[in-house]
């Protein structure tokens, strides 16, 4: 449990491109994390794109944008969600997510420093690419986790996140999560995805460097067709399929960073 003595870990959940799963996985992780009684905060950090919420069948009377511009308090502000962990909602369509600026990235680092003792782990649950807004959370998080599914357009944007990221800030570790796989073999599709990936980097990347990048693949998540019924649900894998395979390996991944956060 968390305390004043220690600080959150911060997991930033980013993406090269839309449509892999991204803000699904996060949200069914932090429940997951959270059925084991650990203290989680999402954060949705796609400031101008929210969708956070819509995943999760809530509906925000404000945002983290009332917070930003002083006219709520946190309290006020953060939701406790049913599954277990709280969420920092953004909002949609709202001009203040495209005009980030340092002034901006100040305050939202200072309210995360105020919220940190509170829990174990916060996920930021970042927009896809690579703007500045995405660039930002991943910078503080302590840990990356890269969603990429076996599309070849979403591994090479994966792989210009990844090379952004690490000529930017220096970030050498990720740790991937490879979506929508064959569910006859989801592993050896996993496996070789991240193998793809880690030869890319290898050959154009990790060049003359001293600090070389590296690949850590923690799960690879069939296509299971749970997931879309509980997209259009608005629930999560443990409310409506719990013993799905999806469900399951969220369950695993959840024990598996439990023991790499504590």
């Amino acid at each position: 449990m968390a305390d004043e003595g220690r600080k959150a870990r911060r997991i930033a959940v980013i993406s090269g491109k839309g449509g892999v799963g991204k803000t699904v996985i996060t949200a069914n992780l932090a429940a997951a994390l959270a059925s084991i009684g650990r203290r989680i905060l999402v954060v949705d950090a796609d400031l101008g794109l929210a969708n956070l919420d819509v995943i999760l069948g809530v509906a925000p009377q404000f945002t983290i944008h009332d917070l930003l511009q002083r006219t709520r308090s946190l309290e006020e502000v953060l939701v406790p969600t049913t599954q277990g962990f709280d969420l920092l909602p953004a909002g949609s369509g709202l001009p203040e997510g495209a005009a980030f600026s340092p002034a901006l990235a100040k305050d939202i680092d200072s309210i995360l420093s105020s919220l940190e003792h509170r829990y174990d782990t916060i996920f930021f649950d970042t927009g896809a690419g690579v703007g500045d807004v995405v660039l930002f959370f991943a910078n503080l998080a302590h840990e990356i986790m890269l969603v990429v599914t076996p599309e070849p357009t979403s591994i090479m944007d994966a792989y210009a996140t990844i090379k952004i990221l690490n000529q930017v800030y220096e970030r050498s570790k990720f740790l991937l999560i490879v979506n929508q796989a064959n569910a006859d073999h989801s592993g050896q599709v996993g496996a070789k995805v991240a193998n793809h990936l880690q030869s890319v980097i290898s050959k154009f990347l990790d060049d003359d460097h001293q600090n070389p990048v590296r690949l850590e693949l923690i799960c690879s998540i069939p296509e299971d067709p749970a997931i879309p019924q509980a997209i259009r649900q608005r629930q999560l894998l443990a409310e409506i399929s719990p013993l799905a395979p999806s469900a399951c390996l969220m369950n695993n991944l959840a024990g598996l960073l439990d023991t790499r956060v504590h």
